[in-house]
């Protein structure tokens, strides 16, 4: 399994990291054309809840950046977000996702700097996910 050391941490500090597996049926409501395997193969092995005393926040599907940002979020000013895919948002309010159109590149959503999308450093899914659950001393 591509998670097993991801899930060993989760099973070390229980307490610390919260998760719980997802159904097939709403497994199969994600999967759609161009979404990358790291990604489905995450939700299928860990599923979705909390990191790091909720640092971070997995859902448990993929949410139009629209709907997150519902009372900031103005299409006009923000046409790049109707093709942002988010899969969770850090304890700061800022969303991470897919850019569907950058090739599933991941992106942050700045909440505090109006909405703008930051490409992260790295080039996966199964990379941004191994560096959040990398312990802060060793980053």
């Amino acid at each position: 399994m591509r998670y097993n050391g991801i899930r060993e941490i989760i099973e070390r500090e229980p307490p610390k990291h919260q998760f719980e597996k997802i159904s097939e049926a709403e497994l199969e409501k994600e999967i759609i054309d161009g979404i990358p395997q790291d990604f489905v193969d995450f939700l299928k092995e860990i599923g979705q809840g909390t990191l790091d005393d909720e640092f971070f926040q997995f859902f448990g599907c993929l949410v139009q950046a629209d709907e997150f940002y519902d009372e900031l979020y103005r299409e006009e000013d923000h046409d790049e977000l109707k093709d942002v895919l988010l899969f969770g948002r850090k304890c700061t309010g800022d969303a991470v996702g897919f850019w569907t159109t950058e090739d599933w590149s991941i992106v942050e959503v700045w909440h505090d700097d109006d909405l703008t999308l930051h490409p992260v450093e790295e080039a996966t899914f199964e990379e941004y996910i191994n560096h959040l659950f990398t312990p802060k001393g060793e980053q």
